[in-house]
């Protein structure tokens, strides 16, 4: 039997119906798909974008850290100041290296302290009560005297009875006083900075 006109064009429109339904979901379908590539690209952009902005800021912040650190020391922190007094009074400053000794100081500085001569710390003066013999030659002349006064004095190292000795044997009584020194026998330190150094006349090294 053959199907009505009617039955037959309803049934295509309904062929043609599901085929347009189909290619409609196939469309929506890559659309949303792009949609959702396109989403993800834009928020892996965007996360990208955030690290560099992070590492860049970073980068930038990174001088300034290094800054509050404070800068390199140089040879001017390891400097100190020392006003010499020579017998008529006239004062004149120099400069003196940390962990050097006072002999070498002036010696630099072309401030005549006589000649010294020292073989290695005879003793270690750790306290008032202890002094721990090491059986160094210690000073073996006594030209170098000084007499020290102003910063830093209570930070050298106590005097030794080689030191005593040689003072007494090479100046007489009236000539040294209890801040009397061997330049050769004080270390700088940075608490002298600012130390003021006597030198007495000298006595006539010509025949040791």
């Amino acid at each position: 039997s053959l199907v009505p006109k009617q039955n037959q064009t309803s049934t295509v429109d309904q062929v043609v119906w599901v085929i347009g339904r189909q290619k409609v979901y196939k469309l929506t379908y890559k659309m949303a798909f792009r949609l959702a590539c396109k989403r993800f690209m834009t928020q892996q952009s965007h996360s990208v974008a955030v690290v560099n902005k992070t590492a860049v800021r970073s980068f930038a912040a990174a001088p300034a850290v290094s800054e509050t650190a404070g800068s390199a020391p140089t040879v001017f922190d390891k400097m100190i100041s020392l006003t010499i007094v020579d017998p008529s009074g006239a004062r004149r400053k120099i400069n003196g290296m940390i962990g050097t000794t006072l002999y070498e100081a002036c010696e630099t500085n072309e401030v005549e302290l006589g000649p010294m001569t020292t073989g290695g710390p005879s003793e270690s003066v750790h306290s008032e009560r202890w002094t721990e013999p090491v059986f160094g030659e210690g000073p073996t002349s006594g030209y170098d005297h000084v007499v020290l006064s102003g910063p830093g004095v209570n930070t050298a190292t106590p005097m030794t009875r080689s030191e005593s000795r040689m003072l007494e044997d090479y100046w007489d009584f009236d000539e040294v006083f209890p801040e009397s020194r061997l330049a050769s026998m004080i270390t700088l330190t940075k608490q002298m900075d600012g130390m003021i150094v006597y030198v007495p006349p000298r006595v006539d090294d010509s025949n040791p």
